[in-house]
């Protein structure tokens, strides 16, 4: 007997039938837009798939089409292998219903972090290289050395990138293997693969195209499907702890109670300086939802700190009166125009600045009451007539005499430094700053010069502070290294040549007060460029031609 076809099912729109380049698909993976589901991210190839794989690709074999499901994604810290994602929030992402293991070999393959590993491991498959000589794609040795002749698959996505790599190979005198090492970039990057995007919401219709689009491969139960359709879906929560938990995913720390409680008060568009028992004392069903409520907007906040206003974690969040506000704002605007998103971005900014100007408790009280529904723009230009359009010349940032990661000053200092993108000293890799305060902790703000009897003041300022992993005091590190060889690396942490002789030299109170003038430079650099003192704030000839359309 045949099985029952189900014919009542239907599409938004028919599949859309599309190709797109190795290139481009991994530049999309890496910006977020085409998401796996975390479900699916528990990835199973092996090594020599991965190998096989890219041979497949350089012989032109096909590897069959992706298939992709069109639908809103929220900001997300997404790892794949060695690969970490910085997520935004987006209306139109790509989401894998078939071809994630391909998709992320691709990706994590292709865009694996530098240096490459040398010696085989199971953790990370995706170390591949390319041996021009024999023309065989081959994986990391399990002793010894790679030899001179492979090159790290890593190199061959970009093509300029790529042109640098190979002058400074060593065997860049032999036409024949440099030829090899073009035409597998080439090939890799132009290869062309089919996609199918389809859109729909329909339960049945998804659950009939995971079941016959996985009936070969490594298969997905049932349970695994449901949770991969609806992954994004909110959950509904009711606690607050149950609210950090989801908001603790999107890398950006856990925030405290202290910090969630104004932000829920403001989605009801109640006081935020007042305490939640005086609410429900007045209305006990008023914030009964939200809780649920509040997690869309907080991750747009979430999301807007970390891609717009420059601030990794909320542990470098000078100070957290602007949370409510912006939560507020992102409730009643999720998807604010750009020039929206810059005006905001300018408030904050002044008001992390200009602290001193205004009561804090008083500002975040009129940012939430002044917000309506309505135009962001126009909400947005409320909030910074709030503000001073120009920063007092007493105001000027100068670094505290002591580092205290709690106050807002050491804070900001912290993101003058951050925003120089810190390099690590091994590889001069970014430093995920983010990251790395989850996982180190204090240790994050490691001193340069160990405090022992050291007479300077300096030496308690944020002016003895780095972004670098590691324990200890960074001194002998720095000391060791050549400047000019290394002259990427200090500039990414506020150390210029005259400092670091200082440095080299042991002239330690000279060394702390130029590094202090350069990491006052970086931050107020990073508040002139955000808050953009001075600047005309208007709103944008879009707007304004909607508040007068032309008669036809």
């Amino acid at each position: 007997m045949s099985k029952h076809i189900n014919n009542n099912i239907s599409l938004l729109n028919r599949p859309t039938a599309d190709a797109s380049t190795v290139e481009d698909l991994v530049a999309k993976v890496r910006r977020g837009l085409i998401r796996i589901p975390p479900f699916q991210r528990n990835l199973r190839w092996k090594a020599d798939q991965v190998v096989q794989l890219f041979d497949s690709i350089y012989k032109g074999y096909p590897i069959g089409s992706i298939l992709l499901q069109k639908k809103s994604a929220e900001a997300d810290k997404i790892h794949l292998g060695p690969l970490v994602i910085d997520a935004p929030d987006t209306q139109d992402a790509w989401w894998v219903i078939d071809g994630q293991h391909r998709l992320a070999s691709l990706a994590a393959g292709l865009a694996h972090p530098i240096p490459i590993p040398t010696i085989r491991t199971v953790h990370d498959p995706y170390a591949v290289y390319f041996d021009p000589s024999s023309l065989y794609f081959e994986q990391p040795p399990l002793v010894g050395n790679v030899p001179t002749k492979w090159v790290p698959v890593a190199q061959l996505l970009n093509a300029s990138d790529l042109s640098e790599w190979v002058f400074k190979w060593e065997h860049n005198q032999d036409e024949e293997l440099r030829k090899a090492v073009f035409e597998v970039g080439t090939r890799l990057r132009q290869y062309s693969i089919p996609l199918y995007i389809i859109e729909t919401d329909d339960e049945t219709t998804l659950r009939d195209i995971y079941t016959r689009t996985n009936k070969a491969g490594i298969t997905m139960t049932a349970d695994e499907i449901y949770k991969g359709l609806f992954s994004n879906a909110e959950k509904k929560l009711s606690t607050l702890e149950g609210l950090a938990d989801e908001l603790v995913t999107l890398g950006m720390g856990r925030p405290t109670n202290s910090q969630i409680i104004p932000s829920l008060l403001a989605i009801k568009n109640l006081d935020p300086t007042r305490t939640i028992t005086e609410h429900y004392n007045k209305d006990a069903e008023i914030l009964r939802t939200a809780v649920q409520e509040a997690l869309p907007s907080l991750r747009k906040v979430f999301s807007f700190l970390k891609h717009e206003a420059a601030i990794p974690h909320l542990r470098f969040l000078p100070r957290a009166y602007p949370l409510p506000i912006l939560t507020r704002f992102f409730s009643l605007f999720p998807e604010p125009s750009d020039r929206a998103i810059q005006l905001l971005t300018r408030w904050l900014w002044r008001t992390l600045q200009g602290a001193t100007l205004f009561d804090e408790r008083t500002l975040m009280r009129r940012g939430v009451a002044v917000l309506k529904d309505g135009n962001a723009e126009e909400n947005a230009l409320k909030l910074l007539d709030f503000v001073r359009n120009t920063l007092p010349e007493e105001l000027n940032y100068r670094l505290p005499e002591r580092f205290d990661a709690r106050s807002a000053e050491s804070r900001l200092a912290l993101l003058g430094l951050a925003s120089l993108n810190p390099l690590e000293i091994i590889d001069n890799s970014f430093v995920d700053v983010a990251e790395l305060l989850e996982e180190e902790d204090s240790i994050t703000f490691r001193t340069i010069i160990s405090p022992g009897r050291q007479e300077t003041k300096l030496i308690h300022s944020p002016a003895n502070r780095v972004l670098l992993p590691g324990s200890g005091a960074a001194k002998r590190e720095f000391s060791e290294l050549d400047f000019e060889e290394n002259k990427r690396f200090f500039s990414s942490h506020a150390i210029n040549q005259v400092a670091w002789l200082h440095l080299k030299e042991n002239q330690i109170k000279d060394f702390l007060e130029a590094r202090q003038v350069l990491v006052e430079k970086a931050t107020r650099n990073l508040g002139t460029r955000l808050a953009a003192w001075g600047q005309k704030d208007r709103p944008s000839i879009s707007h304004l031609l909607n508040l007068f359309p032309q008669e036809e």
